[in-house]
């Protein structure tokens, strides 16, 4: 059996690679986040001439499902010989589901491959103008305050030790809640960057310290899926 994680754009369809669309073309069974998402996806490089319609069989793993219903996608796979795994967008189990059934494949000595694409987390950081030598990738926070000021306190002492850049995963709900938190923490004049909607025709990329992205967030209503970026230590 061979398991291939595959890795499709974060949100320019024209991202995708060669070797991606060959697999899934030729997947006969495939596992994703949202069959919407990917059917959606799939009409779209249909239309575009890049593929043919999707013959196989398509099941869906979230959050919500993952352990309930990992049980069922087992025995309908363990006679096949190959499965795709995909997310709705980037690389699969970054802040994504898909953890459960790949360690599964590892303990039950599957082949697991992978064909890598985009994550919104190195395109944020890529484009920054944050240091890039040492990161640490924290995906989203804690929802309550508490949990989430002693993960923004020890990023702030890691960054004391050794300096980094921060990447963190947030919605714009929560941008509002987050930033003036970090600002207490780490200082209003810490370096930060905020992408918004990496790849997408909405993209923005805002530059400057906490308390300036903090007035931007303010000043503009900040849509679409957001990367913060936050450079700690000296």
């Amino acid at each position: 059996m061979k398991l291939t994680i595959v890795g499709l754009p974060i949100g320019n369809i024209e991202d995708i690679s060669l070797r991606a669309l060959k697999t899934l073309q030729e997947a006969k069974y495939l596992i994703c986040e949202d069959s919407r998402m990917f059917n959606n996806l799939w009409s779209k490089l249909m239309q575009m001439g890049h593929v043919q319609k999707f013959t196989g069989t398509i099941r869906f793993i979230n959050d919500f499902n993952e352990a309930k219903i990992l049980p069922r996608i087992l025995a309908e796979i363990c006679s096949l010989e190959s499965v795709v795994l995909v997310s709705d967008a980037g690389m699969p189990l970054i802040s994504d589901p898909g953890y459960k059934l790949v360690s599964k494949a590892v303990e039950m000595n599957w082949e697991v491959d992978v064909i890598p694409g985009p994550t919104a987390e190195s395109a944020a950081l890529a484009v920054s103008g944050l240091p890039t030598d040492r990161y640490l990738f924290v995906g989203f926070l804690p929802k309550k305050i508490g949990k989430r000021t002693a993960v923004l306190t020890t990023i702030k002492e890691m960054g004391m030790i050794s300096k980094m850049t921060a990447v963190i995963y947030e919605n714009p709900l929560r941008l509002q809640k987050i930033l003036p938190e970090a600002v207490a923490i780490m200082g209003k004049d810490t370096p930060a960057c905020l992408a918004v909607d990496l790849t997408k025709v909405s993209q923005k990329i805002i530059r400057g310290s906490l308390s300036q992205l903090l007035e931007a967030s303010k000043e503009k209503r900040i849509k679409g899926e957001l990367v913060l970026l936050i450079s700690v230590g000296s």
